[in-house]
């Protein structure tokens, strides 16, 4: 007969995987990922280093599976804030906004990622989720790259992103994530070479965006 795993176990083994991410995450933040071991993190988590091995390999695949849940929730939070904004501009302008101050709200791990490790990988890996969505949003809203190469643009938008936030992650700018949110909504946007309308338009719809969530 084969092994069924109950429903208990799935929900155990969910709370344990959980658990270590949460440890990871905490000791990560306040001490670091190069001074954080593996066995400060399983203390944390009240387990194992045996029982943690049956859900990470090493610390490396904890930061991945960290940074790929990071990944996704903001996924997640762009998706929505833009599904509440009605098509056009403002869902660009609502996109890049909210990208931004997800990430800047909880820095830690997007920092160990792209700049206190090198693993060219992971950092490969975070540019190419970013390009993609914006990609896919070019390849649905045609008439925002209209005369423009659409992979070109992808890359574009997303490399001068991601350039200003390595810099913010680095702490080596003044500006507050709703600024440099802003900022970086109408940059895009101008970019793309829309009228100084249908950027104001956009803009505004973001502040009107902002305002509901508040």
């Amino acid at each position: 007969m084969p092994y069924r795993t109950s429903r208990a176990m799935t929900e155990h083994k969910a709370e344990m995987r959980a658990a270590l991410l949460a440890a990871a995450q905490a000791l990560f933040a306040t001490q670091g990922y190069a001074n954080t071991t593996m066995q400060q993190i399983v203390t944390k988590a009240g387990t194992s280093i045996g029982n943690c091995y049956f859900y990470f390999p090493d610390k490396a695949a904890i930061l991945m599976a960290l940074f790929e849940g990071q990944m996704q929730e903001i996924g997640q939070t762009v998706d929505a804030a833009i599904a509440a904004t009605p098509t056009g501009g403002g869902q660009l302008a609502v996109a890049v906004y909210m990208g931004v101050v997800v990430i800047l709200a909880q820095p830690e791990v997007a920092r160990i990622v792209l700049i206190e490790i090198n693993q060219p990988a992971l950092r490969e890996r975070a540019m190419e989720f970013f390009v993609d969505r914006a990609r896919r949003f070019f390849r649905v809203n045609g008439e925002f790259v209209r005369g423009i190469d659409a992979e070109l643009a992808a890359q574009a938008w997303q490399g001068a992103l991601f350039q200003v936030m390595l810099t913010a992650l680095a702490g080596n700018l003044p500006n507050s994530a709703d600024e440099i949110g802003r900022f970086m909504a109408r940059w895009n946007l101008q970019a793309l070479g829309l009228s100084t309308d249908v950027v104001e338009a956009a803009m505004k719809t973001l502040d009107t965006n902002r305002s509901a969530r508040d």
